[in-house]
């Protein structure tokens, strides 16, 4: 019997800091068939080709945040010197056998960048002191980043009441990153000067996935096949029809595999993420051992405008994340000496293994996927 060509595994860091090098791998198996070519991809245009008939066999293409190293470069894998904002986007990797098959496999994975703030947020707007009955108005403004922080205020240790709080628009830079802030607008009462002293505290915290796989079927009036994404230990993707019409209704569920702690699943249409309309929200599932997992539902009718040259793409992605909390500064007004600090420490999450806290240096940084900074005010 004759064996084909055969891609095996396509590996493409879920998320990294700006500037880190990245290696981009592409294993197959070719069976009995010879190779034709290996091809890299970059939001559907090639960067990178290896034809084995060709002299020299590796050639790359200028590519905006795509910067190959061909002297590191070989085969299916693909060595980028550095990256910026610019490299962030979907990774296709295309293998094509010679005649007489002239089988082509390929598969593509998602790569994040982001940059980690250079500091922590401030308080803006606070005064030196504040009595029962005073109002507080102030903001916090984290510092610039991608993705932008998300901001969470606490009062005397206690998590602020939303009444509390109000939304700003980020600043956005030239360079792509985002300032986030958030107001605090609040009456103090005689219960929040405990002692005397009031505590504010402004978090921001940045999410960054460390692991993400997906699962996606491509549908059509004619037939049903596997996506790009298929991945061992990614999520299932259950139910649905063999093909789909204008009308009819697409009910499937989504499962993520079984970790300590649960996943985040996300599904997409086309590409696009799917509207909260159209979603169904299930418990998370318990399993032995302590081990959860996530199941997320897609419902909708569909329209002409789903498919794309007769297909229709639906795609369920499955995130887990790392926790890194880094206390940077503390100040205190009012005649106390002002204090400052950095420890960071690492909890893991979403996995098999037992949760863990270890304090990490700043080069470690970039293994890390959310970063805390708070800066907490003290007010006599």
């Amino acid at each position: 019997m004759t064996t084909t060509l055969r891609l095996l595994d396509v590996q493409v860091p879920t998320a990294v800091n700006s500037d880190d090098p990245v290696w981009l791998n592409c294993t197959y198996d070719l069976e009995s068939d010879e190779l034709y070519s290996v091809k890299w991809y970059k939001n559907n245009v090639e960067f990178y080709r290896y034809l084995p008939s060709d002299d020299p066999p590796a050639q790359k293409y200028k590519l905006l945040g795509v910067y190959v190293d061909l002297l590191q470069s070989n085969l299916g894998h693909v060595f980028l010197s550095r990256s910026d904002l610019n490299t962030d986007g979907t990774y296709r990797c295309e293998v094509s056998a010679e005649a007489p098959s002239f089988q082509t496999e390929r598969a593509e994975r998602e790569l994040r960048v982001y940059v980690l703030p250079k500091g922590g947020p401030k308080i803006i707007g606070a005064k030196s002191q504040y009595s029962a009955g005073d109002k507080v108005d102030i903001k916090c403004l984290a510092a610039p980043s991608k993705p932008p922080a998300v901001i969470k205020w606490s009062v005397n240790d206690d998590e602020a009441p939303k009444v509390y709080l109000y939304q700003l628009e980020n600043i956005r830079h030239k360079n792509g990153l985002q300032a986030s802030q958030k107001g605090l607008r609040f009456t103090v009462q005689p219960s929040h000067v405990l002692d005397g002293i009031l505590k504010l505290r402004c978090t921001a915290v940045i999410s960054q996935a460390y692991s993400m796989s997906s699962e996606e079927i491509i549908v059509g009036n004619t037939v049903r096949a596997s996506g790009l994404y298929s991945s061992a230990d990614g999520p299932t993707i259950d139910g649905g029809l063999s093909k789909y019409q204008v009308g009819d209704l697409v009910n499937v569920n989504c499962s993520s595999n079984k970790y300590r702690k649960p996943a985040t699943l996300t599904w997409f249409i086309n590409d696009k993420k799917a509207q909260p309309i159209s979603l169904m929200h299930y418990p998370v599932a318990e399993h032995e051992g302590g081990l959860k997992s996530s199941i997320l539902g897609l419902r909708f009718t569909v329209r002409g405008h789903h498919f794309h040259k007769g297909e229709m793409r639906l795609k369920c992605t499955a995130t887990l994340s790392k926790v890194i909390n880094t206390t940077s500064k503390e100040t205190v007004i009012g005649g106390h000496q002002q204090t400052s600090g950095l420890h960071i420490f690492e909890t893991s999450s979403g996995n098999n293994n037992n949760d863990k806290s270890t304090q990490y240096s700043w080069r470690n940084l970039l293994k890390t996927v959310i970063i805390l900074f708070t800066l907490q005010l003290y007010i006599q």
